[in-house]
């Protein structure tokens, strides 16, 4: 997606930023009649992610380019299928999966699911899927970007970062993980292309502000930078005014 300035969405982004530390600590209330939805628009937490996604926001990629996020891979939007070899996907180490998750798009939860059951509190999330706020959380298609099923499995609900070197591992996928062992302790991170890090960091800047979310002074300056550094595209303006009208009824308003 190219990148390209805008003013208004920059001074909002900074506007917000500013008041970083005082970010709320629990889910909001529920939105009220001036922001909620109209009945005309789907029921977000009335049926599982996938088949909100799959009805309502997979008719937008035949309007705007239908490309997976993290290799550039075309898809059909119909079908969801994609044929990997054709832009670039080869693992250096592939997974048993890869046949099947390779050759299809899924829904990649920027914001991961872990995140909100954390802010919820509900310890797991087939527990907090009874909470309604939960179900909101993880519907959410502002949050919710196509992406090669073998490459979602490996990004998990690791974070995304910055990762020094640009190590290839997936052949010409722009995708980078991690993995760091500690005593006691595995951990991961993954450094999604340069042209997703602005939406990355506008995505979740929006979960800290909507749903509570909380993130750290770190992951809160590394937002602000690709944010910066990658500004709001008209494809993201596109797709994020389409989300407003035709599913939610309210706006990121760090892209819009």
């Amino acid at each position: 997606m190219p990148a390209r300035k805008h003013p208004t969405a920059s001074l909002l982004l900074a506007l917000f930023c500013s008041a970083c530390a005082s970010l709320p600590q629990a889910p909001p209330a529920p939105p009220d009649a001036a922001t909620a939805p109209d009945a005309s628009l789907p029921d977000l937490a009335g049926a599982p992610y996938n088949q909100i996604a799959n009805r309502h926001l997979l008719p937008l990629y035949t309007q705007i380019a239908p490309l997976d996020i993290y290799c550039g891979c075309r898809f059909d939007p119909q079908t969801k299928a994609v044929e990997p070899a054709g832009c670039g996907f080869e693992p250096d180490k592939p997974w048993g999966d890869d046949a099947s998750r390779g050759s299809r798009i899924e829904w990649e939860h920027v914001v991961p699911a872990a995140r909100m059951v954390e802010a919820q509190g509900c310890g797991s999330r087939a527990a907090c899927r009874t909470l309604e706020p939960f179900r909101l959380a993880e519907n959410d298609p502002y949050n919710l970007l196509p992406a090669l099923g073998a490459l979602n499995a490996r990004r998990s609900n690791h974070p995304y970062a910055e990762i020094p070197g640009e190590a290839r591992a997936y052949g010409r996928c722009d995708f980078e993980l991690q993995e760091r062992r500690e005593p006691g302790r595995r951990s991961a991170r993954v450094e999604p292309p340069e042209d997703i890090k602005g939406d990355v960091a506008r995505i979740s800047l929006y979960y800290a502000q909507r749903y509570g979310l909380r993130f750290s002074d770190a992951e809160l300056q590394q937002f602000q930078a690709w944010s910066a550094m990658d500004p709001v595209s008209p494809q993201e303006r596109t797709r994020a005014a389409w989300i407003r009208r035709n599913i939610t009824g309210w706006a990121n308003p760090f892209v819009e």
